[in-house]
């Protein structure tokens, strides 16, 4: 079960209001989602049959009517209240308890063909993965142990465009998504494709407190220790592949579009795609002197992407946007809280 009780006692954020009409698209994108093909086949997935694709429909029906019908705020959190129950996830301890992180959409400067400069690059996936023998491939075997290329790889050739650093086209494979700033002023977006059949490994608090580094400081760190980077990717196994996007607004892994503090990344396998969620942790806030801090906060959220690191009950990632901001937010975002998702009584 996924599930641990049901709860009617809660309280909305004033901000619902005033962002009903981006949250009336994701909604609505949500709802095509769910009548696809590809809705159907995510519910077949789920472990935990509770709530099921029909009731999340529903909900998602009836929460849009309120958003376009009610007349005032106040009146809108009392109707969410009354008219939709919440079911809290078991968390990562059975009790509720939820690890949350941040991700953005990254924009780097890249080349469509390597220079001195640019000697990192991302990969397109190849034409016969779904048909690779397992165990695939190390990271190392794939893109060599310094991340250049390796001439001997399944994937030489098949790179899409190459980066400054390594550390940027791994921040790529962490964020799933980029935009790519070419020198010739064009840009392109860049979506997860396929990933290789490990888990993910990134770097361990032991790193960070061996080094006395705090996470945001990390990209400037390796760019003073890049051999250390080519050490800890090294026994990271999981790697990443990439396709060109039509639009550069970044797609969630149901195949619609992400709203920046709204949109969430959780395991799809246990919690239901495309629902209704609300959220309760410290999320990040931008001040006017542009200080960043980790405020206690309530937010209404729509399921509608996952990761490669996200598993579980008790993970959750919130899609702060695109951008330097968005990287600043997401770096700040790591704390604990819990999980619910709404669903009509009516």
């Amino acid at each position: 079960m996924s599930f641990s009780s049901l709860t009617n006692s809660t309280t909305f954020e004033n901000d619902i209001w005033n962002q009903r009409r981006e949250l009336i698209l994701g909604i609505e994108d949500n709802i095509l989602f769910l009548d696809s093909d590809n809705g159907s086949l995510a519910y077949q997935k789920v472990v935990d049959q509770n709530i099921d694709l029909a009731w999340v429909r529903k909900s998602l029906l009836h929460l849009r009517r309120l958003l376009k019908t009610t007349k005032t705020s106040e009146v809108l959190r009392q109707k969410l209240s009354h008219e939709f129950q919440l079911y809290r996830s078991i968390g990562n301890d059975g009790a509720g308890t939820v690890k949350f992180t941040g991700y953005f959409q990254p924009q780097f400067e890249a080349r469509r063909e390597p220079t001195k400069e640019f000697r990192y690059p991302i990969y397109r996936a190849p034409e016969s993965i779904e048909s690779w023998p397992r165990p695939h491939p190390t990271r190392v075997r794939l893109e060599g142990y310094n991340g250049k290329g390796d001439p001997k790889s399944p994937i030489y050739g098949l790179e899409i465009a190459w980066l400054k650093n390594r550390y940027d086209a791994f921040m790529i494979h962490v964020q799933g998504s980029a935009i790519l700033a070419y020198q010739d002023g064009t840009k392109e977006a860049i979506g997860f494709s396929h990933g290789t059949a490990y888990p993910f490994r990134g770097i361990s608090q032991s790193f960070l407190d061996e080094h006395q580094i705090a996470w945001p400081n990390l990209a400037n760190f390796f760019s003073y220790n890049p051999i250390l980077l080519d050490q800890v990717l090294a026994k990271n196994n999981r790697f990443i592949f990439f396709k060109t996007l039509p639009s550069p607004d970044p797609l969630g892994s149901i195949g619609v579009p992400v709203i920046a503090g709204r949109s969430i990344a959780t395991d799809k396998i246990r919690l239901p795609p495309g629902a209704i969620g609300l959220i309760r942790t410290k999320m990040p806030v931008v001040s006017t002197s542009g200080r960043i801090d980790l405020i206690q906060s309530s937010r209404l959220v729509l399921d509608q992407d996952t990761g490669s690191a996200i598993r579980g009950p008790g993970r959750v990632d919130l899609f702060m946007g695109t951008g330097d901001e968005a990287r600043r937010k997401a770096n700040m975002m790591y704390s604990t809280g819990e999980l619910f998702y709404l669903l009509s009584k009516v």
